[in-house]
């Protein structure tokens, strides 16, 4: 890739003051691009989410089992309220899920991105 000297000063320059380096800061934008995941912030929390909900998940098979352990005339009304209640955490778990895996989001996202960034780059020559 070629730059300007001045292309190349600012780039360094905005690539030090988030404490990378130039090096790094290319293959964080070209990954973004094509799709691969960046552990973020958001990432982070989408995943720390759906830990919670495995743990939530575990937990009613828990009681589940401990229901039916204990109970010989086993309560169908509350096995049906604990299997909905497993069901919504198995559905919340697989949209967090399918969001972070969607690689063809993210490169759509990742080319949404550059495509904003050209036509601000175009506007901007056109003003000058």
């Amino acid at each position: 890739m070629r730059l300007r000297a001045a292309e190349f000063d600012a780039f360094s320059q905005q690539v030090r003051l988030l404490g990378l380096t130039n090096s790094m800061a290319l293959r964080i934008a070209v990954r973004r691009i094509g799709g691969f995941i960046e552990i973020g912030d958001e990432a982070r929390n989408d995943l720390r989410a759906i830990t919670c909900h495995i743990g939530n998940i575990a937990q009613t098979l828990r009681e589940l089992s401990g229901v039916a352990n204990r109970d010989a005339s086993f309560d169908v009304e509350r096995f049906e309220t604990h299997r909905q209640h497993l069901g919504q955490e198995f559905s919340a778990l697989d949209a967090l899920l399918r969001t972070i895996l969607n690689v063809s989001r993210r490169r759509e996202d990742g080319r949404g991105r550059l495509q904003q960034l050209m036509q601000g780059d175009s506007a901007h020559e056109r003003d000058r």
